[in-house]
């Protein structure tokens, strides 16, 4: 049950109490196991706080979860976003107050959000609601773990607020949290594409790979940008629905900021911290998956014995393995690759597991980003061939995204197979590595095959 009132009351006199002490405002968090909430249609029905809703699944929806409205949110543009983000968050739960029955992962204050690619490549208007770094302590969170649900509400206190005005608020929004019934919009959108520059992208591909043979990189990741026009508002609701359905595996995301939606369904974590330990997904080499089981399994064989697949699959490895290894303990690394199987497309996967130290979560993800799947190897060289050369804005595009709590646990993924939703109009992004035997409309095919998870659910073409 959702907690009593004289409880939520007694706590924010609390809050309210210390923050006139310490001088600063405080935290107040409250946990409640509610009755079981499908999180799309709370998702849905919380529109009246669209441009602040958020919404993260894992793979096969074991932990969901819904932000709804901002008590405190942590954004800036610049290089420190990681570092400046977790000074922050720091000293925010310092002698915060949280009540919560249960150590259930995902609940208590919890930060969502993410992070840009490259806070030095040129901004365009593409991305002007999306800053290098947004992190957003919901006023609501809608928890779903397994089979069961709780409800955080967050409350941001200083010291001249008034305890019963805030309890008579939170009361009567929190009802209006659960007044919903019915499925989420199924508005169905027909569209037109336009690819973006697409003789240039493969023409950097070429240049890219010259490169590489001339030994000034071993692999660059180089991304490409495909427009389309629909014929009335996306739904971000609608969206969310088809990605449940048709990619259970993926870590499916919406980050809406202003009047735009980030969303997408990544097979990608980049990092997660759970009770002492910390995994980390290595997914790099991609093939289309089959139109038979016959065919799909040897599409399957010819990925894992694909010598340019396999050596963008082991710079990936190398790399993560070495982040792993120094801020970690007890690194345990498989002797190589299996396949990695989504509706669309399969991907050689190498998990990682390790125990934690000290050393927090957004620290970890600071020295892996880009990994060699996301920006190239070497790491800079990478970053400044794609900056040098890819015409693209990625904005938040191959960048992490996640959430994590006051405990430090959270997991953080990779923003691939996305689409950025602006009104009646949608960018989609998607990239390959390329290496010294890469061919530009290979390249390019794959990046059609890679597109076809969110071409997929945002509508058909026009024809």
């Amino acid at each position: 049950m959702i907690e009593e009132p004289k409880l939520l009351y007694e706590k924010l006199v609390e809050g309210v109490k210390k923050a006139g002490q310490c001088g600063r405002p405080i935290i107040v968090s409250i946990t409640s196991k509610i009755k079981y909430q499908d999180p799309i249609l709370f998702f849905s029905a919380c529109k009246d706080e669209k441009g602040t809703r958020i919404f993260w699944s894992d793979p096969n929806q074991e932990l969901t979860l819904v932000g709804v409205g901002s008590e405190l949110t942590f954004e800036t543009n610049g290089t420190d976003r990681f570092s400046w983000v977790e000074k922050k968050w720091r000293k925010s739960l310092q002698d915060a107050i949280i009540v919560q029955d249960e150590p259930v992962p995902g609940t208590g204050p919890t930060l969502l959000g993410g992070f840009s690619f490259d806070p030095l490549k040129e901004k365009t208007p593409l991305w002007k609601s999306f800053p290098d770094v947004k992190m957003n302590l919901p006023k609501f969170m809608l928890t779903n773990h397994k089979e069961s649900s709780w409800l955080t509400e967050n409350f941001f206190l200083k010291a001249t607020d008034d305890p019963d005005l805030i309890t008579e608020i939170a009361i009567k929004e929190r009802e209006n949290l659960f007044k919903y019934g019915g499925n989420a919009s199924l508005l169905h959108n027909a569209y037109i594409k336009e690819e973006i520059n697409p003789q240039s992208w493969t023409r950097i591909v070429r240049e890219a790979t010259e490169s590489i043979k001339k030994n000034e990189l071993k692999k660059v990741v180089l991304a490409r940008e495909l427009r389309i026009f629909a014929d009335k508002p996306f739904s971000p609701e609608h969206t969310l629905s088809r990605l449940h359905k048709e990619q259970p595996l993926s870590y499916i995301f919406a980050f809406e900021s202003m009047e735009d939606c980030f969303i997408g369904a990544t097979p990608e974590r980049l990092a997660k911290r759970e009770k002492g330990h910390v995994l980390f997904t290595c997914l790099a080499g991609s093939m289309k998956r089959g139109n038979t089981a016959k065919e799909d399994e040897q599409l399957g064989n010819d990925l894992m014995n694909d010598p340019k697949n396999r050596q963008e699959h082991q710079f990936v490895v190398d790399m993560i393995g070495e982040v792993a290894k120094k801020f970690c303990k007890d690194v345990c690394v498989p002797d190589g690759p299996v396949l990695f199987k989504s509706r669309h497309i399969q991907h050689l996967f190498t998990p990682i597991a390790a125990k934690a130290t000290d050393k927090s979560l957004l620290t970890i993800i600071e020295a892996m980003h880009p990994t060699p799947a996301l920006g190239g190897f070497p790491k800079n060289a990478g970053i400044e061939k794609i900056r040098q050369v890819e015409e693209l804005d990625r904005g938040w595009y191959a960048s992490p995204i996640g959430w994590i709590d006051y405990k430090g646990n959270g997991e953080f993924a990779a923003a691939i197979r996305s689409a950025l939703l602006q009104g009646s109009e949608a960018s989609l992004f998607a990239g390959c590595g390329i290496v010294a035997d890469s061919d530009e409309l290979s390249e390019y095919e794959e990046t059609r095959i890679k597109f076809q998870p969110m071409l997929s659910v945002l509508g058909e073409e026009k024809t």
